[in-house]
């Protein structure tokens, strides 16, 4: 009987592993994460050193700003929190921002270069608020510069959200706050109307039968209206919604920083009309705080009531 050999088909033997079959998704990462590095890697020493040179260049004004956020009563206690929430913002934006491939612009040079200019000459004649204008356009325009019109574009908000680490002139910082000063007053003075105490409005005095109500500079709510500005801002950027319910979360803070630091004010006059002017002051201690807390919830339940769902992604309405 002669011999048989049996040759099995090819479609009898197990198909070779491929890279992708062993690491599925986890390739797909890791090419993602080399086509980033290939693109951004030549530009980050270029990056570094620009970011190097221009923090020298603006130490002194680096040195205002930290005494403006750090001083007693100081109204930019919240700027402390800006560069977390634009990394937060930068992260949600992280697809858009890979596929914005990295392209010098050597046109934005003409604003670099004045930007640049006008930093040095506000720095030596300690022009306060010319130098942070200075500052941030420099080093937006120097993104630009270095990473392109589709990245800059990509990025967009989180550059103007920088904005808001700078301090406001003088004369525009006193003129908001005294408005703010006079429409929270009289806010109260009508709550506390309303609860039949019949309270004696005098300018920013707020007369009660066994208490006296000062509301200073301090309690105006200008402070509480830049802090929940500049959160409302980062929530309605990282809330997933359309546009237009984007603008009208923002746009609620402001006639809710009014409405609430009028509450606060009357409380504040109840319990030391109730308590006594060392209650009263206990609690305008800790007001300010309970103020910004009962915002956030508030706005946060504004979100929910406009059918948002998803916060940066995730699920949280």
């Amino acid at each position: 009987m002669p011999d048989t050999t049996t040759v099995a088909s090819p479609s009898a033997y197990p198909a070779a592993p491929t890279a992708t079959g062993f690491l599925g998704a986890g390739s797909r990462e890791v090419e993602a994460r080399g086509t980033f590095a290939g693109a951004y890697g030549p530009l980050l020493l270029p990056l570094a050193l620009f970011a190097a040179l221009l923090g020298v260049i603006a130490l002194p004004m680096l040195r205002w700003w930290y005494w403006e956020y750090t001083k007693p009563e100081s109204y930019y206690g919240y700027a402390f929190f800006v560069p977390p929430l634009i990394g937060v913002m930068l992260w949600h934006k992280r697809k858009a921002l890979a596929e914005a491939t990295p392209t010098p612009y050597l046109p934005a040079l003409i604003i670099v270069i004045p930007a640049l200019s006008l930093l040095v000459l506000a720095i030596k004649t300690e022009m306060q608020a010319v130098m942070s204008s200075a500052f941030l356009l420099t080093f937006t325009s120097g993104l630009w510069l270095a990473l392109g019109t589709r990245w800059v574009r990509a990025a967009a908000f989180p550059l103007l959200f920088l904005w808001l680490m700078a301090p406001l002139p003088g004369p525009v910082l006193n003129d908001l706050t005294l408005s703010a000063q006079r429409i929270s007053t009289e806010g109260a003075a009508r709550l506390l109307g309303l609860l039949a105490l019949h309270p004696v409005h005098d300018g920013n005095l707020i007369h009660l039968e066994n208490y006296t109500l000062n509301v200073d500079v301090p309690c105006s709510g200008f402070k509480l209206l830049l802090s929940l500005l500049t959160f409302s801002a980062a929530f309605a950027f990282l809330t997933d919604t359309t546009l237009a319910k984007r603008w009208g979360l923002f746009l609620l803070s402001l006639p809710l920083t009014i409405l609430v630091n009028s509450v606060r004010i009357a409380l504040i006059g109840i319990v030391g009309e109730a308590l006594g002017s060392s209650a009263a002051n206990t609690f305008h201690d800790w007001s300010g705080v309970i103020s910004l807390v009962l915002c956030m919830v508030l706005l946060f339940s504004g979100a929910k009531g406009l059918g948002c769902r998803t916060f940066a992604g995730q699920p949280i309405f």
